[in-house]
């Protein structure tokens, strides 16, 4: 389940925190971090950054947590991080996560994305790089940074019953 966060999450959020390994949160925070940290978790808490949390179906927990905020000094670029518990890894829940946020700033009418990420995760930069529309890019030590244009959301495409009967 993917949803809006809101202001009682913080509790759940520091406990996801809490269960992420090292190498996760410094994948997601660029650094040694031993929590969630406060500015940022105020601003996801406080609608200054558009946030999203997912949570198995039917459990209390968060598993989580994808944000997009403007990028000081270029407010229409908004910089995106996204952060899922190692034990939800490589089950979509990222991908789902971030196309939220996509759908949610398209919305909002933001044209552009930043993703800042590491270099020890060559496939991650290998799948941003050919399925997303790179704008521009730059390496700097173990960081890449990648602009990204916001895609239009997917069309609906399920077919009414009547015109399923139709064909």
């Amino acid at each position: 389940m993917i949803r809006a966060v809101r202001p009682e999450d913080a509790a759940a959020l520091a406990a996801m925190f809490g269960r992420c390994s090292r190498e996760t949160r410094y994948r997601r925070f660029h650094g040694p971090v031993t929590e969630i940290p406060a500015f940022y978790l105020r601003h996801c808490l406080d609608g200054r950054h558009r946030a999203f949390v997912a949570g198995p179906p039917g459990a209390g927990g968060l598993v989580g947590l994808a944000s997009a905020g403007p990028v000081p000094g270029d407010p229409s670029v908004h910089e995106v991080g996204v952060l899922v518990e190692d034990a939800w890894q490589r089950r979509g829940v990222g991908g789902l996560l971030l196309a939220r946020l996509f759908t949610d700033a398209h919305v909002a009418g933001v044209e552009r994305v930043r993703l800042e990420l590491c270099r020890s995760q060559p496939s991650l930069v290998a799948y941003v790089c050919a399925h997303m529309g790179v704008v521009a890019s730059s390496a700097s030590g173990c960081d890449v940074t990648v602009d990204v244009a916001v895609p239009a959301p997917p069309l609906n495409r399920r077919r009414s019953p009547a015109s399923a009967r139709a064909r």
